[in-house]
């Protein structure tokens, strides 16, 4: 049988000997025969059925993998905030390169370049091509 100790106590018998009892669950062994029969070993400790055993084994349990999710979710959060970081440097790469584009195009027409042929097919081709993308 298994005993829940709710708080630490020092036993004292009439021969002069002590018994510690220390707060926890501790087999029923760990207790002589007369710290059990001791007036106060009942106000301290109590039988343990195996339901409650079982459900501090549970609760013991979910707290060991509480602790491990908790883990795992800030090594997630972590990952987060370094793909934040690279999504925001390609969004600010992307920015510059069409700025660059369009300073391109803007040096190309002020130079008196132009988009059409005389027979027009080289605005029609640039059509066709913006199209297709």
């Amino acid at each position: 049988m298994k005993y829940v100790v709710s708080g630490g106590a020092t036993l004292s018998f009439e021969d002069g000997t002590k018994f510690e009892l220390s707060q926890g669950i501790h087999d029923g062994s760990a207790f002589p025969a007369e710290v059990k029969k001791h007036w106060a070993f009942k106000a301290y400790a109590k039988p343990l059925d195996e339901s409650e055993l079982a459900n501090e084994q549970d609760a013991e349990d979910l707290a060991a993998s509480l602790v491990l999710l908790a883990e795992e979710n800030n090594a997630l959060k972590a990952q987060l905030v370094v793909h934040e970081k690279t999504i925001t440097d390609q969004g600010n790469e992307i920015t510059d390169l069409k700025a660059q584009l369009e300073a391109a195009k803007g040096d190309g027409k002020a130079a008196g370049g132009t988009d059409k042929t005389e027979d027009g097919e080289g605005v029609k081709n640039a059509k066709k091509q913006q199209a297709s993308n």
